[in-house]
């Protein structure tokens, strides 16, 4: 029976894989990882709380037998907590790396939810990105933040060759009480549509990631995946799915009016 401990329980990612988790077959045990308990927790899951000394993540992976770990607080904006795009959780990420690839440690599993916004997204960008090129990230950018975070985990691979390591790239999340850079545009009344332009998305359900990072860790993968839908959507087709009005609006830096379009919706 596989033993797992999930960081970012109460992010709706963490506590939809946690759900899933409990009823799992070939689950002993589940324990969630976050700073503060919920008055409405799950039953049957056990919360601990995310020390910042990595030796007492060490202990609690002793105590409860751990030889799984998922971490889903990495990148806010993909465990469908932040409506905006945001930098990694580097440091914590970087506590949980020291933890799994410390001497004592029973992990031989370590998934991460990581985020595709390491790869570029401009004008200039082409639509599919080769597995080999180069992802060109500003300092101090997302991207770079992801990258740093991804490094700590990677360099547990290179120090703990009996854990398998497995990167998730997770594509922007949509579902029921999600809160995602996607979603925030997708909730406004009106949507703005640039005139000339029919962008291209990807988006992810959180069943769907759920299901990726369970199918990670149940077969222990080790190396870099990108998790997303099959095919792009046009936002003119996302339009007329959700019978929604589209303002057409120039191909211009919102600047200073973007706190009176928000105002007015």
């Amino acid at each position: 029976m596989r033993n797992v401990l999930v960081t970012g329980a109460s992010t709706p990612l963490g506590r939809s894989l946690l759900e899933r988790l409990r009823v799992h077959e070939g689950i002993g045990k589940v324990v969630g990882v976050e700073p503060l308990a919920s008055s409405d927790w799950i039953a049957g899951v056990e919360l601990v709380a995310f020390s910042a000394d990595h030796r007492e993540l060490v202990a609690a992976f002793q105590r409860h037998e751990i030889d799984t770990v998922i971490h889903c607080s990495l990148a806010p904006d993909r465990s469908g907590s932040c409506s905006q795009p945001s930098e990694a959780n580097v440091v914590d990420t970087m506590r949980l790396a020291a933890a799994v690839a410390h001497g004592d440690s029973p992990v031989r599993a370590l998934v991460v939810a990581s985020s595709s916004a390491v790869y570029p997204v401009s004008s200039w960008s082409p639509l599919l990105h080769h597995e080999n090129g180069k992802l060109d990230t500003g300092e101090g950018s997302i991207a770079a933040s992801v990258l740093e975070a991804e490094d700590y985990v990677r360099d547990v691979a290179r120090r703990t060759p009996h854990v398998n390591v497995a990167i998730l790239r997770l594509q922007q999340l949509v579902g029921e009480n999600i809160r995602s850079p996607i979603c925030s545009v997708l909730q406004q009344p009106i949507l703005p549509s640039v005139i000339g332009f029919d962008a291209p998305l990807q988006v992810l359900a959180i069943e769907d990631a759920v299901r990726a990072l369970v199918y990670a860790a149940e077969l222990e993968l080790a190396g870099v995946y990108n998790v997303a839908s099959a095919g792009v959507l046009r936002f003119s087709e996302i339009l007329r799915t959700m019978k929604r009005r589209a303002l057409p609006v120039l191909p211009l830096e919102a600047g200073p009016f973007a706190g009176l379009a928000r105002a007015v919706g």
